[in-house]
């Protein structure tokens, strides 16, 4: 019973870890998509497109994460999983505006722009997925899960 409850949590990590990576071959290029537009099209400066571009990619970024990797249903809990999210968005923001900016005080070149916005972004990756996966969504579904009554309590099988 135990080895099959281990492979079960091994093989639901494994289906996270790939899924947090199918998430960020969205946001990603969504992101990169926006900034191009604004720095290109829009004309404005790297550190305004940095800032557009990783506040609307969040957007996406939160969704899939939240309903599809993590599998979390139901209410969003603002204080247990939206504004922790955004706080660390927001982390990223500040480390990828601080790279674009930097960047774009020596060079106007769009793709060295871009490449500081995912250098950025690249150093804080795994650790957000630790957070999201150990932290934020566990604790959400802990808090948010009901424990049945007494009365209800099933058992657990020996066998």
């Amino acid at each position: 019973m135990w080895a099959s409850l281990t492979a079960n949590v091994r093989a639901l990590s494994a289906l996270r870890q790939v899924r947090y990576v199918m998430v960020s071959g969205v946001a990603v290029p969504f992101g990169q998509g926006i900034f191009l537009l604004c720095k290109e099209g829009l004309e404005l400066n790297g550190t305004v497109s940095n800032l557009i571009a990783v506040t609307l990619s969040c957007i996406p970024s939160y969704l899939l994460n939240r309903y599809w990797v993590w599998g979390k249903r139901g209410k969003n809990h603002f204080w247990r999983e939206v504004f922790p999210f955004w706080a660390m968005a927001a982390l990223g923001l500040v480390l990828s505006t601080i790279a674009v900016w930097w960047v774009d005080q020596r060079t106007d070149v769009t793709l060295f722009l871009m490449a500081a916005n995912l250098s950025a972004f690249g150093v804080l990756y795994i650790a957000k997925f630790l957070v999201l996966d150990r932290v934020l969504f566990k604790v959400a579904d802990e808090m948010t899960h009901e424990e049945p009554a007494e009365n209800e309590r099933q058992p657990m099988p020996l066998a």
